[in-house]
């Protein structure tokens, strides 16, 4: 393991003038739901430019992310008794609107509070909590447009963890996991009335969120269930192929394309990781081919990433390569706690569970670990946001945003 400087966060001197300009980060994992900001170049020496604290404050409850679009910075938090859709600026930190909801979810083990990404979209944000309920705003004022409670649509019980699904927008539909009474594992809802448009498939509800990709030459939502995983048509929602994965252990990573047909899916708890081939002619039910499947990655909720052939993932918290190809190990080093990642570049963003940020340089021999600082204390689930050059970072008690250095 190849050690980098631990760094200080540089206060900021003045906030950044509205004007200026970032990239949006406007659902989980980012603009293409794959914790991926492609054409960019950070600067690797945070010694000289280290990350610039633009701001930093308490947060309610709650294990949610943030979405970002324009000046708005969105995510949903617990304040006592009530669960809110909370709009900051993004530069600032102000709050500029709040919707509530007069609901809590409180689990032993979890904590209290929800646990999704709202997704934003044409001016509307889509914000699902942890009792079920889907909620869509007007993004400027917060208005309330429609609101649905997903598990009472559709005969489905909260799971122990709380609901932990980020909406997916894709033609003109708002679509969730649901894990409801057969037929209704995956659903779709109108984006602009709320109305129910297909429900399809069958599956417990686990903590996963709906993936939009290609696979064997044909877009499909790809869906992590309790106890299955499964493609479905966007357009209708029918079942394309599913496999059935037994385990009553929780799963929430979510799954990664690695080829043109082939998709891994990653369980924590001792269980690991699978690779399916999904064939080129599929018909309702189709079974996809296991490629193969190694207890080498087990990533309990952190994302995976792909890059230049190589997957790299937290193994219950150890930092790891695996050859896509095999499932073979190249290599695990450092120990990360349940985080998250974000690829921007060439480089990894790696959130420590501990609330650090580390920056490392993917290789496929060896864990090379450039630089780091601290952005948060405590226990740190939610995934961050890249809204480029604007890191946002929260927990369950406090929010930061961070200005990285990038080069032109």
């Amino acid at each position: 393991m190849t050690n980098g400087p631990r760094v200080a966060p540089t206060p900021a001197s003045a906030p950044i003038p509205p004007e200026a300009s970032h990239r949006d980060w406007p659902q989980y994992l980012g603009p293409t739901r794959s914790g991926v900001v492609a054409d960019i170049t950070l600067a690797t020496n945070w010694a000289t430019k280290a990350p610039r604290l633009l701001w930093r404050q308490p947060v309610g409850a709650g294990w949610a992310g943030f979405a970002v679009s324009g000046e708005f910075a969105i995510t949903l938090e617990q304040r006592g008794k009530e669960e809110h859709v909370i709009a900051y600026e993004l530069q600032s930190g102000r709050p500029r609107w709040s919707h509530r909801d007069a609901v809590l979810h409180d689990s032993p083990l979890g904590g209290i509070g929800p646990r999704g990404v709202p997704a934003i979209d044409g001016g509307q944000v889509f914000a699902l909590g942890a009792t079920g309920i889907l909620n869509a705003l007007d993004l400027r004022s917060g208005r309330l447009l429609w609101s649905r409670n997903i598990l009472k649509d559709n005969n489905a019980a909260e799971p122990e963890w709380g609901v932990a699904i980020s909406p997916l927008v894709h033609g003109g539909r708002v679509i969730v996991s649901a894990g409801g009474s057969p037929g209704k594992a995956l659903v779709a809802y109108d984006r602009h009335t709320g109305e129910p448009v297909w429900a399809a498939g069958n599956g417990d509800l686990a903590y996963s969120s709906p993936a939009l990709m290609t696979l064997a030459g044909r877009e499909q939502i790809v869906m992590l269930n309790k106890g299955t995983v499964a493609g479905h048509d966007p357009e209708s929602g029918a079942v394309l192929w599913t496999h059935d994965v037994p385990s009553e252990q929780p799963r929430a990573a979510q799954p990664l394309a690695v080829s043109a047909n082939r998709v891994l899916f990653s369980i924590g708890y001792g269980i690991g990781s699978r690779v399916f081939e999904i064939p080129a002619a599929l018909r309702d039910g189709t079974a996809p081919k296991l490629v193969w499947a190694t207890p080498r990655l087990k990533s309990k909720f952190a994302n995976m990433i792909l890059h230049d052939g190589s997957v790299y993932g937290l193994d219950d918290g150890v930092f790891v390569c695996i050859d896509p190809e095999t499932g073979e190990r190249r290599w695990k080093e450092g120990r990360f706690g349940h985080g998250q990642l974000i690829l921007a570049g060439k480089h990894l963003l790696v959130q420590t569970e501990g609330g650090e940020i580390v920056l490392v340089e993917p290789n496929p021999e060896r864990l090379i670990e450039l630089a780091r600082f601290r952005a948060l204390e405590g226990k740190t689930w939610n995934p961050p946001a890249f809204a480029a050059p604007i890191l946002l970072v929260r927990n369950d008690l406090e929010a930061a945003a961070y200005e990285l250095a990038v080069l032109r």
